[in-house]
């Protein structure tokens, strides 16, 4: 495994010069994990990491913006800085479950989570529900760096997010072989147009 300084950087064999290459490694450790006697990964699987850090957002932690970001909110598919790691922590597992990517097992399921969300994604569901510090959140209270966590997580709306990440995840276990983002989006098709830009 790779000092975590150079995780997520485009060096050895993962080179990300085409995706095809990478999701197909990504999609076999996938199918490894599949197995029932399988282990989890012992960290985050390597090209399933190049795809996870080639994600729109994911090079800067989803609630105070630092850099290179190496712990994951796996409820949510977004990645996090230590410091924020620690706030999501203080949350509780049923909010948000918190995985570093080089030291913590992963499982299948938390993998595909950390797949299909992404920080713009979750950023842009966050601004069409005014849980963005540059928005309001009510008359009374807005969001700070300090508080924006426990804010955000507590909301009915990252209530949804994260069950509705859940089911899409769901639905692509029972699909077999990963195929990625773009694949897993195209053969969607929302029953609520109001709810359809969740993922």
């Amino acid at each position: 495994m790779p000092p975590a300084s150079n995780m997520g950087r485009s060096s050895g064999p993962l080179c990300v010069e085409s995706h095809a290459p990478v999701l197909e490694m990504a999609s076999a450790e996938l199918e490894k994990m599949r197995s029932p006697c399988s282990q989890p990964f012992p960290s985050f699987p390597p090209a399933c990491l190049a795809m996870l850090k080639s994600i729109k957002g994911n090079h800067r932690c989803i609630d105070c913006g630092e850099q290179d970001p190496q712990w994951a909110a796996v409820s949510y598919g977004a990645l996090v800085c230590l410091e924020c790691s620690g706030k999501h922590r203080s949350l509780g597992v049923q909010t948000s479950c918190v995985r570093s990517i080089a030291m913590d097992d992963w499982s299948q399921v938390e993998v595909l989570s950390m797949l299909e969300g992404g920080n713009a994604q979750l950023q842009d569901f966050f601004r069409r529900h005014n849980l963005c510090q540059d928005s309001d959140f009510s008359s009374t209270t807005a969001l700070t760096r300090s508080n924006v966590t426990t804010m955000r997580y507590k909301t009915k709306a990252s209530l949804f997010y994260r069950q509705q990440l859940g089911k899409h995840v769901a639905q692509l276990l029972q699909k077999g072989a990963y195929q990625g983002r773009e694949a897993s989006r195209r053969k969607r098709r929302p029953l609520d147009h109001r709810n359809s830009s969740v993922l």
